[in-house]
Parts: structure tokens; sequence; C-alpha cells
């Protein structure tokens, strides 16, 4: 999952910093998101999609699900 949400936030043409001001986060959240050192809820994993204009299941990986 992390790899899907960095290769889709980086074809939005966004930084981690405009995603997380677009989410409320810190910045570093969206990194420890991005590292695997955060899990991704269902809602984060949603905020996620909707600012990346996806769908929420184009960010999981094989066999993924959000915590």
């Amino acid at each position: 999952m992390r790899e899907q949400i960095r290769q889709a936030r980086r074809q939005a043409g966004l930084t981690q910093a405009q995603l997380a001001e677009q989410l409320g986060v810190a910045q570093s959240g969206i990194s420890r998101i991005e590292s695997g050192e955060r899990p991704v809820t269902v809602e984060m994993l949603q905020a996620i999609a909707e600012a990346l204009g996806v769908e929420p299941a184009k960010l999981l990986g094989p066999g993924e699900r959000a915590a």
C-alpha cells in the first residue's frame, strides 16, 4: 500500500507536504505512511484517495487491507 500511495501522490504532482496540508496532518505522518512505519486506517485511506483523485482500491496492494 505504501508504494501505491507514493506513486499516486507523485502522479498527482503533490509533495508529501502538500498532501499533508490537504489532509490536515503533519508531513511526517505522510512520510511514516509511505515508509510503512504508520498503519493506514480505512478513514485515512479514503481521505488520501479523495485528495489524490483515485479510488481507494487503487491504493491497496495485492492482498492488502487498511487497518
